[in-house]
């Protein structure tokens, strides 16, 4: 092998893949970098068996060949070399030898027939979507999945093509996430189709789609595992086997308190209240619809009180109900739009939250049991 690339690009290149390496001592060739040449492009690829990360750059071929080099070494030799410095990627039998103009480096490396080979996905069916789409309906499920791998189907998203509309949702069992988006493309003759992402793939894919500046983003679904493309750069993943809760169900439809309020004002008075929250981390709002006002309160009598009253558009019966203020901070904070709604049934029922006017993304969080 023997090829020439501009440094930046290796460079981000190197950083795009690493994440899916493994360090695991007992299989040493999990935390390597495959690097090849072939059909005039130049390929880095890495995988811990569970996740794997290839992408083609361009280059200057001249010998193709490949070679299996240790990841965190040659990430950060290459972090060194100036930006716009062209180097030079030279093979000899399993080293590799990097010329830049001043230096000559050889780093040592492993059998390459030992990587294992990028796994060619058969698929069932695709689907392609817009790249701010999927970037901001998973980001804002990536809250509500569970962090505890007790439960794998928890600690992954759900994704539900169902006909023309893609749902995708999460939850944790104490608040729930739900978000829907028109797919620009899908496999003919789908009336419902689904699969289980686990939470460490779709973080890594939220970071492969700042990478790149193309807009189409592709997912070729196979039989427990999915390759997803963007542009030059394929994410391999297993997919998470198990049943997701029949959630709905647990989606409030009807309300007999609903509520207009402010998003950014009541994120200001949830994040002060929440210095003087108990070691539950709860905060009580009570909305009192004669008058508009939402009074946010919370309690440690190790600090203090806080206790501040909002204007909001309050319709319905009167209510008080006590949250874990993390839980409401973030369902809050997931969304920019100036208002939300909120609606509630009563104090032990969930809380909806939602843009006024998007329908199609929405945040249920469970109230505490018991006051502040």
């Amino acid at each position: 092998m023997k090829c020439s690339v501009v440094s930046e690009n290796f460079k981000k290149a190197l950083l795009l893949v690493e994440r899916s390496t493994s360090k695991d001592l007992t299989l040493p060739i999990l935390s390597s970098f495959l690097i090849s040449t072939e059909s005039g492009s130049l390929r880095i690829t890495g995988t811990n068996l569970e996740v794997g990360i290839e992408t083609n750059i361009r280059s200057t071929i001249q010998d193709n060949g490949k070679v299996a080099i240790p990841a965190r070494t040659l990430s950060s030799y290459i972090s060194t070399i100036p930006k716009d410095e062209k180097i030079i990627l030279e093979s000899k039998d399993i080293d590799l030898i990097i010329h830049t103009q001043t230096q000559k480096t050889i780093l040592k490396g492993y059998a390459q027939d030992d990587f294992p080979p990028f796994p060619q996905i058969k698929d069932l069916y695709k689907l392609s979507v817009k790249k701010q789409d999927i970037i901001q309906v998973i980001s804002r499920n990536l809250i509500s999945v569970s962090k505890s791998n007790i439960k794998p189907e928890l600690a992954s998203m759900y994704f539900v093509l169902d006909k023309d509309i893609l749902i995708i949702a999460s939850t944790d069992s104490f608040r729930l996430s739900e978000e829907r988006i028109k797919p620009t493309a899908f496999s003919p003759k789908i009336a419902r189709e689904s699969f289980l992402l686990p939470l460490r793939t779709c973080e890594e894919l939220i970071k492969l789609l700042e990478y790149g500046e193309g807009e189409e983003v592709i997912f070729f679904i196979g039989k427990g595992e999915l390759c997803i493309r963007y542009n030059d750069t394929n994410l391999y993943s297993r997919l998470t086997e198990g049943n997701f809760p029949d959630y709905q169900q647990i989606i409030p439809k009807k309300f007999i308190t609903q509520v207009t309020i402010s998003r950014s004002v009541l994120a200001g008075h949830i994040k002060r209240a929440s210095i003087f929250s108990n070691k539950l981390q709860a905060i009580s709002l009570t909305f009192s619809p004669e008058t508009g006002d939402c009074v946010i309160e919370s309690n440690n009598r190790d600090i203090g009180e806080y206790k501040a009253t909002m204007k909001a558009e309050i319709q319905g019966d009167k209510l008080s109900i006590v949250f874990n203020y993390h839980y409401l901070l973030e369902g809050i904070d997931i969304y920019s739009d100036d208002s939300l709604f909120f609606g509630f049934n009563n104090e032990s029922q969930p809380l909806l939250i939602r843009p006024v006017k998007k329908e199609e993304s929405l945040y249920v969080v469970m109230p505490m049991k018991g006051g502040i």
